[in-house]
């Protein structure tokens, strides 16, 4: 008998199934991933690397008023001068997102209010080639960007398997039955990880949470990523157990003959856990 289980799609109405099923699964993940995740890590880190020759001066901070659903509100930019002409900016950091109310663009923000109320001049960095494209902090906020990183890297893992899913349906690759096994874990590792690594991003958003639910939270995204391993180490083949393969039927008293000779085994020899009854020789051993 193979450890390795074969392809159970034996129809093509199965295959086309499954193939549709890890297409959703994949386009879950990796859209997700790429948009609320990758891409703003990706943004930020390539806008720190353009500005890091960007050139300094000091610019006044310039009071507007908008409106908006919620009424009138206020807010900053910078005026600042180069090569005798005036600029204007109100890029307030590297990220990709420009609300005011994200925690980083807010601690910026807050920085231009105090320099307005003392009537004292702030820092632009201005770019060499643009004179027109300046940012008012060109600090990598490392602190907002690892949780995005980390959430899109799992998705990233979510959304390989699903392509691996995809392919595997149809050409029936020998490694596709072990990722058959492994679906449910699969499936139950994308539900947890999809709710929990949004809800830490969120949580750890917060400048000023506290250390209790970021540990509670963190414990949470701990067991998702375990799951997610265990995902990949039966894919992998590293914890199946022996298999029994698809459409394969054990002979006529088999069952009986298998009894017997393990209660004669159990008897002349020491008791081995796991194998057959579980996922391996290692199975349930402290």
């Amino acid at each position: 008998m193979s450890s390795t289980p074969n392809n159970p799609h034996q129809s093509w109405g199965k295959r086309l199934l499954a193939f549709l099923l890890w297409s959703l699964f994949a386009a879950i993940f990796g859209l997700c991933g790429w948009f609320f995740m990758l891409k703003p890590v990706t943004t930020a880190l390539g806008n720190w690397s353009l500005a890091r020759d960007y050139q300094s001066v000091q610019g006044d901070v310039v009071p507007r008023t908008g409106q908006d659903e919620g009424g009138t509100f206020t807010w900053y930019s910078v005026r600042y001068a180069v090569g005798g002409k005036t600029y204007d900016t109100s890029r307030l950091s590297v990220l990709d997102d420009e609300a005011i109310d994200e925690p980083f663009n807010a601690t910026v923000f807050k920085r231009l209010e105090q320099a307005k109320a003392a009537g004292q001049t702030v820092e632009v960095w201005v770019s060499p080639r643009l004179p027109d494209v300046a940012l008012l902090s060109r600090d990598l906020p490392v602190s907002r960007l690892w949780p995005k990183a980390l959430a899109g890297a799992s998705f990233a893992i979510f959304a390989l398997a699903g392509f691996a899913g995809m392919l595997g349906a149809f050409a029936r690759f020998a490694w596709y039955g072990r990722l058959v096994e492994a679906a449910p874990v699969w499936g139950f590792a994308g539900a947890w990880c999809g709710f929990i690594f949004p809800v830490m991003m969120l949580v750890l958003s917060d400048s000023s949470i506290e250390w209790v639910p970021a540990l509670f939270v963190g414990l949470f995204a701990l067991v998702g990523v375990l799951v997610m391993w265990a995902a990949i180490n039966i894919t992998l083949g590293r914890a199946t157990g022996v298999v029994l393969q698809p459409g394969r039927r054990l002979k006529a008293g088999a069952l009986a003959t298998s009894y017997g000779q393990g209660k004669k085994k159990a008897v002349n020899s020491p008791v081995k856990r796991g194998g057959v009854g579980g996922r391996g020789d290692n199975f349930d051993k402290n």
